[in-house]
């Protein structure tokens, strides 16, 4: 028997047994538990992704230029390291100019920076 199951057999026997207060009692007890539930998933969610974040956070390699990369990055794509640090986001940087020295930029903010490899 599940919760909406309970409550909805105890809201029965309340009102055949016409007690009003009880139902009435029942009735904001059952609004109550379904906020809970409510907010339970909510929560759940939300450390979710600050699990996620977390282990992404570990996974970034910080350089003197303003960008990130990821270690486990085979390909050592350059992530916007002012967007990380404002947003939590990973904004991959576009590469202008590859001789020698890379040039990226972030669309998102902006950012410029040049690095050799």
């Amino acid at each position: 028997m599940g919760f909406y199951d309970a409550f909805k057999d105890a809201l029965s026997v309340a009102q055949k047994a016409d007690n009003v207060e009880l139902y009435r009692q029942l009735l904001d007890l059952c609004a109550q538990a379904l906020d809970l539930q409510e907010e339970n998933a909510q929560l759940k969610g939300e450390n979710a992704e600050l699990r996620k974040a977390k282990d992404l956070e570990a996974r970034i390699v910080r350089h003197k230029q303003p960008f990130i990369s990821l270690n486990d990055d085979e390909q050592h794509l350059p992530y916007c390291a002012l967007c990380w640090a404002k947003e939590n986001k990973l904004y991959q940087m576009k590469i202008l100019q590859d001789r020698g020295y890379t040039s990226v930029y972030c669309k998102n903010c902006g950012n410029k920076c040049e690095y050799e490899k």
